[in-house]
């Protein structure tokens, strides 16, 4: 019918169709001229070919089905007339569908892998439909950036024979890549780039080395490791342009023993090669035509090996060897790059040597990092000798010093200045504000001081500005809030004082402001915040500001993180929160919250990854868990912790302490996987530490249970935690003995308390495996038997340490800090900041026995030691000083003998020392050194009934206490005189007695009186007494 129709019409109009076909034919003519070259590829395709084959169009509408899409994804993919489709594109002959993209439009730029491959995990299935294989003729095909689900490349594809362009990039494929692929004769672009995850491969190239005609090669991410001959391969591939190659396991390669004949090079990406030696590097040395070369994280890189090779490259302009761990001297790279080099990377090596020394060396260079290296120099002499195409530079993470120059603003096209992380000293210079091109300037950890000049409010083109982390002093500068393009700004951990101008609001491109941990003080009102509409983080952390916001104000923005810490909020929680929809951090620390949460925080909560509530006085029962991090520590909570927490299973960080929580320790911890960090300390939990089955938080660094009324056995569960550093379990009821697998399996362990709780039985001996162990406490137990004298073989304890570093390994939460309370010098001291540099050993209120071990005093780094309040007997190790380290030593109240050893005198840290209800004898050995300075302290020495010396009494027969001379000689003229007296007393008795005796013995008369004399005084004695025994036996009479 149609048929007919048409003849029917032709005959009856042939003038008109005559022109129709004329004016075809013309646009033919046009379209044949401007062939498929397109200004806008995606956009345009379509527009220029007739009405498309209608088995085509079917083919694309069953492809459709199968492909996730948005709502504007495809369409324009309506009517007849599919060559007008976006993303499809026809001959203008024969009007079959030649060109197709489907590639996913993505509405953000997406420069890191990782982060690409991601979202594409996370965005909807698709699938590759049959009815591709209809499309025969295509040329151009791109299924690029999808999520296909791990299917294989399709095998129809090696059909296409007309196919020039293909890419498969990043679209979640997996499995061998067919290589049939190689009967592609036409193909000149291959883009075949996997995922970091994906399991895409290829065991051999063979099958790409036939397609001849290639230029451009993308298979980074594809595991090639079984391609044992691939460099043979590739190099068979003359006309390669462009060859990428990044992280592609490529094998080792000994020494090629073939000729270059990549003559065609331009552009070589093998970055992630770990096999790459010298021979290598060798080989690239033809490769003359070479502009670009990615040699990044190959790790098989040196300075010397590479000369070479830089030096025969004299076309190269772009070069990146960053990540590779090279050594040595800077100048043997430089020296030997290209004259015409634009971009050189060498970030995050180990280069060393003097900037200002090689700059010289560099061409017209337009891109410059060297961030992350061990270089030195001044910045004033480096910036003479910077060319002034110079666009982008990093000095970042070196040991650059000096002031940076007033004629900074040499460098007139400068966009990216980082030079963080240094040794820069002085102001920032005025002449910033001169760099008007500048886009991102990045000061931050340096010594900088002064003021931030007015002229920064100059830079009209700027988006980043971080000047945190240094002495910055001043007000912010009114010019802020001319720096209209501005979107990320950072003055953190400064001396900024004065207030915080509201013109700040009016920088409406602004996405993330930090004016965290400096001196500002005022008001934050509305007027801050009224054309911020882009805001998605805010910190005001840490500054005497008072938020002041009406309770109905409703913000411009919608941010992903606000931190409030020590600000003032008043009693009240904000209910502005509320209107924060993609809130994923919100912290409130110590900002003067009281009273319950509101009714809707519980169902907020929970789209939350991070919240800090901590240190307010918030009551009434537990909100809902956010996802990731929870601090609602040093509040007045109470209840049960909610069974709703179960469903938290990505928890990483839950601090609870210092609260009134009641109940028991839930079960459901036993599934959190992630959990890195759990506090329920100082809290009133009781009952039994569930026994986990099948499940575990093998997770877990830090657990603190200590302070609860926990009872019950030691939790068997941890036996399974492998990685816990700190272990927290004191003040409970527990009451087992110490498990000899905490030594066996707990190997990470730095910090073990199990003060005050019902713990018997020896220590273990396998405590010492604990290498790691830096703080064990185990007192006010009822512990017994001998102190393992494998305690002295503690590395952590033998060694000085240094390391300032966190004690936890955090995934997320970076902001929490681990912290302990040890008792040191008879006070409890919570450490933190410094913890990691703490060694403390402290076993006292026990029932121990047995001597002091004497390879303690192998323990040169210990801080502190307690041994008291037990039953060790023996005498004091002789060497105790050689524990150079030893602030604090506690042996009171045991059995110990035997002298003080003088050694003690030569710990010149010791500050604390109680040896007193010993056994101790001797002298105190306080002539000089550290024990001298003890003196006015006698209740160290209490209860050691035979010591001696200063500052107790003198001990008897020292000739270190003889009186001088002088008085020794008058002590003995007194003792003469006394002997005299003593003669004369004798000899006087005698002759008196003896003249006595005599006159008696002459004289009857004065005889008969002395004798009549004793007999009067007899009877008068007993007479008397005879009258007190009657008077007495009548009393006791009576009383009967």
């Amino acid at each position: 019918m149609a048929a007919n129709g048409g003849c029917k019409g032709e005959s009856i109009f042939p003038k008109h169709v005559i022109v129709l076909i004329a004016v075809i034919m013309s646009f033919g003519v046009i379209s044949c001229c401007l062939g498929h070259v397109r200004d806008d590829h995606v956009d345009r395709l379509g527009t220029e070919g007739r009405s498309c084959v209608e088995s085509e169009r079917r083919a694309l509408l069953a492809i459709r089905s199968d492909m996730y899409h948005s709502n504007e994804r495809f369409s324009s993919w309506i009517g007849e007339d599919c060559c007008r489709w976006r993303g499809v594109a026809c001959d203008n002959t024969t009007n079959h569908v030649i060109e197709l993209d489907l590639r996913y439009p993505l509405t953000d730029d997406w420069d890191d892998e990782d982060d690409i491959c991601f979202m594409l995990e996370g965005m909807g299935a698709s699938k590759v439909n049959p009815a591709l294989h209809d499309l025969k003729y295509l040329k151009h095909l791109d299924l690029s950036m999808n999520n296909f689900f791990g299917a294989n490349v399709p095998l129809m594809i090696a059909s296409f024979m007309h196919l020039e362009y293909l890419n498969l990039s990043n679209a979640m494929f997996d499995g061998l890549i067919p290589p049939q692929l190689g009967n592609l004769s036409n193909l000149h672009y291959l883009d075949i780039k996997g995922c970091r995850l994906s399991d895409l491969r290829a065991d051999d190239l063979d099958w790409l080395s036939r397609i001849s005609s290639l230029i451009y090669v993308d298979m980074s991410f594809v595991n090639l490791s079984k391609a044992t001959n691939w460099l043979h391969q590739v190099n068979s591939i003359h006309s390669l342009k462009v060859l990428h190659l990044k992280w592609a396991n490529l094998p080792y390669v000994s020494s090629p023993s073939f000729p270059f004949n990549l003559t065609s090079i331009v552009k070589l990406d093998i970055s992630g090669y770990l096999n790459l030696n010298t021979t290598i590097l060798r080989w690239l040395s033809h490769a003359s035509s070479l502009v670009y070369l990615d040699l990044a994280s190959c790790k098989g890189v040196d300075i010397e090996s590479l000369q070479i090779t830089l030096g025969a490259l004299s076309n190269l302009k772009e070069l990146n060897l960053q990540y590779n761990g090279m050594k040595g001297e800077i100048l043997g790279i430089v020296m030997n790059v290209s004259k015409s080099l634009k971009h050189l990377d060498l970030s995050g090596n180990s280069l060393s040597g003097d900037i200002t020394q090689i700059l010289w060396s560099l061409g017209p260079v337009e891109y410059l990092a060297l961030d992350g290296n061990e270089l030195d120099g001044d910045i004033s002499e480096m910036v003479k000798n910077f060319t002034s195409s110079l666009r982008y530079l990093s000095l970042r993470s070196n040991h650059i010093a000096g002031e940076i120059p007033q004629i900074i603003d040499n460098l007139t096209n400068l966009e990216y200045l980082d030079l963080s992380y240094n040794s820069i000293t002085g102001g920032i210079p005025m002449t910033f504000g001169n760099i008007i091109n500048l886009e991102s300037l990045r000061l931050s950890g340096n010594k900088i001081s002064g003021q931030i000049p007015e002229s920064i409010g100059n830079l009209q083109n700027i988006l980043s500005l971080d000047l945190s982390e240094n002495f910055i002093t001043g007000q912010m500068p009114e010019t802020f809030d001319r720096l209209y393009t501005l979107e990320y700004l950072n003055v953190s951990y400064n001396n900024l004082s004065g207030i915080v101008p509201s013109s700040m609001g009016q920088l409406s491109a602004l996405s993330e402001l930090d004016l965290s941990s400096n001196s500002l003080k005022g008001n934050i009102t509305e007027a801050h915040f009224s054309k911020l509409t882009d805001l998605t983080l805010l910190d005001i952390s840490y500054n005497s500001l008072n938020v002041i916001l009406p309770n109905d104000w409703l913000p411009p923005f919608n941010a992903y993180s606000i931190f409030m810490d020590s600000c003032h909020l008043g009693t009240k929680f904000p209910a502005w929160i509320h209107t924060q929809s993609r809130l994923e951090q919100l912290s409130l620390s110590g900002v003067g919250l009281s009273g319950n949460l509101p009714t809707w925080f519980s169902d907020f909560s929970k789209g939350l990854s991070n919240l800090n509530l901590s240190s307010n006085n918030l009551n009434g029962p537990l909100p809902s868990a956010a996802n990731e991090v929870i601090d609602l520590s040093n509040n007045s909570f109470v209840g049960p912790i909610p069974l709703s927490f179960a469903n938290t299973s990505n928890l990483a960080i839950l601090s609870l302490s210092h609260n009134n929580i009641n109940g028991s320790f839930p079960s459901f911890f036993c599934n959190f996987n992630y959990l890195q960090v759990l506090d329920l300390s100082n809290n009133n939990l009781s009952g039994e530490v569930p026994t986990c089955h099948k499940s575990f938080p093998t997770s877990l660094q830090s657990l603190h249970l200590n302070h609860n009324n926990l009872s019950g056995r030691f939790p068997s569960f941890l036996k399974h935690c492998e990685q816990l550093v700190t272990l927290g379990l004191g003040e409970n009821n527990l009451y087992d003995e110490i498990p000899t697998w905490v030594g066996e399996n707990l190997l990470s362990l730095r910090v073990l308390c199990l003060k005050s709780n019902l713990f018997y039985g020896p220590i273990p001996v396998h405590i010492a495996n604990l290498t790691s162990l830096q703080v064990l406490d185990l007192s006010s137990n009822n512990l017994s038997g001998s102190i393992p004298s494998s305690l002295g073989n503690c590395r952590a304890m033998v060694e000085i340490q240094h390391d300032t570093t966190s004690l936890l390994h955090l995934d997320a939460g970076s902001y929490y800090v681990e912290s302990i309370v040890i008792t040191v010098k008879g006070f409890d001291i919570q450490y933190t900041t410094i913890l990691s540099l703490v060694t403390s050993i402290d076993l006292s209120n026990n029932n121990l026995s047995g001597e002091i071990p004497r390879e303690l005093t192998n323990l040169h780094g210990l801080l502190f030691l307690n041994l008291s309040k037990n039953h060790l007997r023996g005498t004091i190790p002789e060497k105790i000083g050689s524990m150079e380290q030893l602030e604090s030593l506690d042996l009171s109240m045991n059995n110990l003998t035997g002298d003080i050893p003088s050694s003690l005198s030569s710990l010149t840290f010791l500050s604390h020392l109680n040896l007193s209800h010993n056994n101790l004898s001797g002298r105190i050995p306080t002539a000089g050194g550290q024990m001298s300075t003890f003196l006015g302290d006698l209740s160290i020495y209490d209860g050691n009934e035979y010591l001696c010396g200063t500052p107790l009494p003198e001990c008897p027969g020292d000739e270190a206490y003889q009186s001088p001379p002088h008085e020794q000689e008058e002590k003995n003229g007194d003792r003469l005189e006394t002997v005299w007296e003593i003669i004369g007393i004798v000899m006087g008795f005698v002759v008196g007695f003896w003249s006595f005796i005599s006159t008696m013995i002459m004289k009857q008369s004065i005889r008969t009186a002395f004798f009549r004399l004793i007999d009067e005084v007899c009877n008068w004695c007993y007479v008397q007494l005879a009258v007190g025994c009657a008077t007495l036996k009548s009393k006791q009479q009576r009383v009967t």
